[in-house]
């Protein structure tokens, strides 16, 4: 595994036992870019399992299509957990709410604080 993954939508890089996935700034991501992100990520861990911190301050939005890819089995493939950092407790409420309509397969949490995502992370190893 190449120590960073620049690509057109995220930067993926481990630290230590953790995936860091960043949503690069300005991006729309409907189902096609959800698709390309997930196939990204497995092929950048090899379809290891592993922990994921996910910082999404830069998105602009993602579609209600791509949410459910996202959270579904085949999306959450190859995720142990994920801690979803936001940029603040607005769009944390908002993120909690679409996390409990789309119902993930794995443990999901959104924090707007990165050492108690990374903290609650490692309680999922």
């Amino acid at each position: 595994m190449s120590p960073i993954l620049e690509t057109e939508y995220v930067r993926f890089e481990m630290e230590g036992d953790i995936l860091v996935a960043t949503y690069k700034k300005g991006k729309k991501v409907d189902l096609q870019a959800a698709q390309q992100i997930v196939r990204d990520r497995v092929e950048y861990t090899g379809g290891a399992p592993v922990l994921v911190l996910l910082c999404n301050q830069g998105v602009i939005s993602i579609d209600k299509e791509s949410r459910a890819y996202l959270s579904s089995q085949e999306g959450t493939h190859g995720i142990k957990a994920a801690a979803i950092l936001s940029d603040t407790a607005a769009t944390a409420i908002i993120g909690n709410f679409i996390i409990q309509v789309n119902k993930p397969h794995i443990p999901v949490r959104l924090f707007i604080n990165r050492d108690r995502a990374l903290g609650w992370l490692k309680t999922k190893a």
